[in-house]
């Protein structure tokens, strides 16, 4: 799998990404939030696509603050879930935030169908929003505390 910065030119395929994922990992009244997103990303933005045999398979970002950093908006196309795109995806993002050196708490916002993934990586629940992000999809907050 080959990771590419993010460019509108992927923005349908994102999109396509998240409408795979409807239902169970995401609420339909997030794709304008999503969508709005992508198009407020510049080219030095830290939002990547993953590549499989020419089809875009999964996407996700990072945010950064002090030292903390986000994982952000991140997607396997609902087809490819247990394909381990998804364990490449964060791979390849923790290692990105790894890069920016002060980083020493990694945040994400997921809900309760992928905290076990995140779980499996070191990640700890710190909070859970019932329905958070849609009927169904509770909020689960989660960090990480990295280490050089």
């Amino acid at each position: 799998m080959e990771h590419r910065q993010y460019n509108p030119e992927f923005k349908s395929m994102c999109l396509d990404l998240f409408d795979s994922n409807l239902g169970v990992f995401f609420d339909a009244s997030e794709r304008q939030e999503f969508s709005d997103y992508l198009d407020s990303l510049n080219k030095d933005s830290s939002y990547f696509i993953g590549i499989h045999d020419g089809l875009v398979v999964s996407c996700g970002g990072l945010s950064e603050s002090s030292d903390k950093a986000g994982l952000t908006w991140g997607m396997v196309r609902r087809n490819h879930h247990g394909s381990g795109f998804g364990t490449k995806l964060t791979d390849f993002r923790l290692s990105k935030i790894r890069e920016i050196g002060q980083i020493n708490v990694v945040l994400i916002e997921t809900s309760q169908h992928t905290q076990g993934f995140y779980l499996k990586r070191g990640f700890t629940q710190t909070k859970v929003v019932k329905n958070g992000f849609g009927k169904g999809i509770d909020c689960v907050s989660m960090e990480l505390n990295i280490t050089r």
